[in-house]
């Protein structure tokens, strides 16, 4: 999108910490493809980082090393650094950032802010913005159950438990902690995850753009584990009810605690367009929220964020104007079940079909799958069009038809949560 990356960017340096959480590739092929020489540091050899395999150069250097690397980045005249979607990646971005005076998206005390559920949600209600009942600890008289715990910094559904009793709870609670980055938990009223909502924004200059919603269809893996996304539909049901009630809200919230930058998504319970926060990312989500920005509303948010890390700023004319509203656009993972992946057939087919937006890997050919029960059990995000939610579902089956992930015996190990 030639609006968004400008030509000074040709030839700068970018340093992309971590090459194998989801998003990296992405991130080297795009900044490859606006003319950025790319290097890619962490510490597993190249054929077991995908990110490392496409960059221009590779350094085998753990992205806790920030000692090494600013020296790194000193040597080699490296002009900005990026990490996609990994909290601990991100946190490591801002604190080199802020060692060596380059562009970063964020503070560390934003981060901090808005990365903790529970400061999060204490500045929601600030804001008059609903958000989940919560209790003090284990031992809190009042709880009544059901009750969820959860980090209060964690992601992807990890360290995550539904308690009905007390014993529960107290079982539930040494996993959340381990979690946990900081060692704190969240204690929460239990909602239904089965339908929530992901809202999207992004901030450029302290302006806070709405950048769309979906609805979120979620289902556990296992019956011990976490609910986890099984599809989302874009745009979604209540939208309009959203943007009358907290859209207001929500953007004064984030332009009042000073904002600059950046990117945002949301995800709130969505009882009969009611809605309840829940949590926010101040990053893409796992499924690379980016491309439905980018689909509806002509802008990439990815490009912004390189763009901002090699230049401090961004290009000029950036405008956010809804369209191709007629198509519903899906997220839809896929998952895989335990064991080595010894085979993948279909993703060219896939690839090629005009319902097909992109196809995100999240595993590969020789990774072996545990029984994680979290997000970490999808095989890759697929994203495509359709003409309404019924035509939706049938190409969601149509893709399960067509691709095959085989372990080592020659058993289907992919499955959905959505159509099975």
């Amino acid at each position: 999108m030639s609006k968004t990356i400008s030509d000074d960017l040709k030839n700068k340096k970018l340093l992309i910490l971590g090459g194998k959480p989801i998003g990296s590739r992405e991130i080297v092929e795009l900044a490859e493809k606006n003319g950025v020489y790319t290097i890619v540091a962490d510490y597993l050899p190249s054929e077991q980082s995908p990110a490392k395999m496409i960059a221009d150069e590779a350094w085998d250097v753990s992205t806790a090393d920030i000692g090494k690397l600013a020296e790194l980045v000193a040597q080699n005249n490296v002009d900005g650094v990026y990490s996609g979607v990994h909290e601990f990646n991100i946190k490591k971005m801002i604190e080199l950032c802020e060692k060596l005076d380059l562009p970063c998206f964020c503070t560390e005390k934003q981060w901090d802010m808005l990365n903790n559920k529970k400061i999060f949600k204490s500045l929601c209600s600030d804001y008059g913005i609903p958000v989940t009942k919560q209790y003090t600890d284990i031992n809190d008289d009042s709880i009544r159950y059901p009750v969820i715990i959860k980090p209060s910094d964690g992601s992807g559904s990890r360290g995550f438990s539904i308690c009905r009793n007390k014993n529960e709870l107290v079982s539930a609670y040494k996993k959340s902690v381990d979690f946990s980055f900081g060692g704190g938990v969240l204690i929460e009223k239990y909602m239904n995850y089965e339908n929530s909502v992901i809202i999207n924004y992004t901030v450029i200059d302290g302006r806070v753009f709405y950048c769309g919603m979906s609805d979120k269809k979620s289902k556990k893996v296992f019956d011990d584990g976490a609910p986890i996304m099984s599809m989302q539909f874009y745009p979604a049901r209540y939208e309009e009810k959203y943007l009358k009630e907290l859209d207001e809200k929500a953007r004064n919230m984030f332009e009042g605690i000073g904002l600059r930058n950046g990117v945002i998504w949301i995800e709130a319970f969505c009882d009969e367009g009611g809605f309840t926060f829940n949590e926010m990312g101040f990053r893409f989500g796992g499924s690379l929220t980016y491309l439905p920005v980018r689909y509806f509303y002509g802008v990439d948010q990815l490009e912004l964020q390189i763009h901002y890390a090699l230049t401090g700023g961004y290009p000029d004319n950036i405008e956010f104007s809804r369209r191709n509203s007629d198509r519903t656009y899906c997220i839809f993972p896929v998952h895989v079940r335990e064991g080595l992946i010894s085979d993948i057939e279909g993703l060219d087919e896939l690839k090629s079909m005009d319902e097909i937006v992109e196809i995100v890997p999240v595993h590969f050919l020789g990774d072996v799958i545990e029984k994680w029960g979290s997000a970490q059990q999808v095989f890759a995000y697929i994203h495509y069009t359709a003409s309404g939610r019924d035509e939706a579902d049938e190409f969601a089956r149509v893709i399960m038809e067509k691709l095959k992930v085989r372990g080592e015996n020659g058993e289907q190990l992919l499955f959905n949560l959505y159509t099975e």
